[in-house]
């Protein structure tokens, strides 16, 4: 656009240029032509007017020789004959010279301005007086003219008028043409100033406009090594041009690259976690058994009041069944299967679940809210692998709620659960009024990677747990918001059918 413009520009001065140069030039020769024709016969007729009055005064002055002779002197006919036909063509010559003068007062193309307009109409007001004067020495007899010096007298003056008037028009015409051309010469001038002070802010705006595309290409090669936090400025992703649309596919391109080494490398953690799980349960869980089975052949062989001794021994009868539940889980971690998946109604599902868990909830307290649809909400899914994920986000909502320790729990706790349906997707919203994870924004996404946990006696297996099974079924689960006033689970799920349910909302995880 910038060099296209100064291109504009530089075309746009030059014809503006040239269309004043035509016109002026286009004008001046048009008027000089008429000027030229009128002079010319005008020149013409004066000379013939000039012999015509030498002759009256030639025939003036012999009469006052003679002024004792009672008739006007005789002239012989050769002389009149003659005489008439000056009259004739001076007559003529006026008429000739009145032709230009009216064809160019009739084309108003000719005239740049109106002083030179009224000049040819001046000329033409005595043109008129010229010819009604000469007009009357056409319509009498040649030896009638003789006798009339006043009547010459008048031609004569008038056209030293016309020819006066003439000279003045061309001198205007002159100063005319010089101001027109020096004008001209300034706006060329100026044009020209215009059209270099637009190329430099060209200049200018093409080394502004290509400067982000440094940074860019210092990003990619960023990028390229392995850098997938590159990104550049929002500014300049916010452009509307050419710049702004390459930045902004340059961060979409990283933020995908970035998220997928994210997955990629959560994905190897979690083999890795899997194949060292699988291990430790295989090496673990044989010898958990013999313990198991060695303190209750113990138990069996003390006596009745050997009390101490029995409390030892089911202290390590409830560790062991604490590892083996453990191993367990390591176990399940390791070895979770492809979800089978079928259509289930979210909502029944959910209930079931509540209906499962809801005196443990009770007992510990808890008030449990809900808000579901009327209606089913159809999700494709393995209803026990979803049950389980389910399962984990209640009971972490539950343990931040009682705490681990007695008086570590909130005042009256409270969990509730919410289904939303929005543009083909099922959200389901777990929020309690706990006291929050108690991470930064930026960390969040830590507590779903394996073997991370907070609690004293946690696994670190439940989240990234959760997390496995709803990318398994084309979902996701995030932390919506979290803080000292509680923490948002939200679970995303696509839907059988679009918004399904009868209660929908603006915002997923209002």
């Amino acid at each position: 656009m910038l060099v296209l413009l100064v291109v504009a520009a530089t075309a746009g001065s030059a014809l503006v240029t040239l269309g004043q140069l035509r016109a002026l030039q286009g004008g001046f020769d048009s008027l000089t032509e008429v000027y030229v024709q009128f002079n010319d016969h005008l020149a013409s007729a004066h000379i013939q007017a000039v012999r015509i009055g030498e002759q009256v005064h030639t025939h003036q002055g012999r009469g006052l020789a003679d002024r004792g002779a009672p008739e006007i002197p005789r002239v012989d006919d050769a002389f009149l004959a003659t005489f008439g036909v000056g009259l004739d063509h001076r007559n003529a010559e006026i008429a000739a010279a009145r032709a230009p003068v009216e064809h160019a007062i009739a084309d108003a193309s000719r005239f740049s301005g109106v002083g030179q307009r009224q000049r040819l109409q001046e000329i033409l007001v005595l043109l008129d007086d010229l010819e009604n004067l000469a007009r009357v020495d056409a319509v009498v007899e040649p030896a009638n003219v003789l006798e009339d010096v006043r009547t010459q007298g008048q031609i004569e003056q008038l056209f030293e008028q016309l020819g006066a008037q003439s000279d003045l028009a061309i001198e205007e015409l002159r100063s005319d043409y010089r101001d027109t051309q020096v004008l001209v010469q300034w706006m060329t001038l100026g044009v020209t100033l215009g059209t270099t002070a637009i190329g430099i802010l060209a200049v200018f705006g093409v080394v502004l406009t290509l400067r982000p595309l440094r940074r860019l290409s210092d990003s990619v090669r960023s990028l390229g090594r392995g850098d997938w936090s590159q990104r550049v400025d929002a500014s300049v992703a916010a452009r509307e041009d050419e710049v702004g649309h390459l930045a902004s596919e340059f961060n979409d391109m990283a933020a995908a690259l970035e998220e997928r080494e994210r997955r990629l490398l959560r994905g190897e953690r979690l083999a890795a976690a899997g194949q060292l799980a699988a291990q430790i349960t295989h090496e673990i869980r044989n010898p958990l058994s013999s313990v198991v089975l060695n303190a209750e052949l113990l138990e069996d062989e003390l006596s009745e009041d050997a009390t101490e001794a029995r409390e030892l021994l089911a202290t390590i009868t409830n560790e062991v069944e604490r590892l083996t539940t453990i191993t367990d889980d390591y176990l399940r971690f390791a070895r979770r299967p492809r979800p089978e998946r079928s259509r289930i109604d979210l909502v029944r599902e959910l209930s079931n679940l509540l209906d499962f868990m809801g005196h443990e909830l009770e007992s510990a307290g808890i008030e449990i809210i809900t808000e579901f649809p009327d209606g089913p909400v159809e999700v494709s899914g393995d209803p026990n692998q979803l049950r389980q994920a389910f399962m984990n986000l209640l009971r972490n909502a539950q343990e931040a709620l009682v705490g681990e320790a007695p008086g570590e729990g909130t005042a009256d706790p409270q969990l509730r659960l919410t289904v939303r349906c929005k543009a083909g997707r099922v959200y389901l919203v777990v929020k309690d009024n706990g006291p929050g994870i108690g991470l930064p924004q930026e960390q969040l996404d830590t507590i779903f990677e394996a073997f991370f946990t907070r609690k004293a006696r946690g696994t670190g297996l439940g989240l990234p747990t959760v997390q496995q099974i709803l990318q398994d079924h084309d979902g996701s689960v995030r932390v919506a918001e979290t803080g000292p006033s509680g923490t948002i689970f939200e679970v995303s799920l696509p839907a059988c059918r679009p918004d399904t349910a009868s209660v929908s909302s603006d915002s997923a995880d209002g």
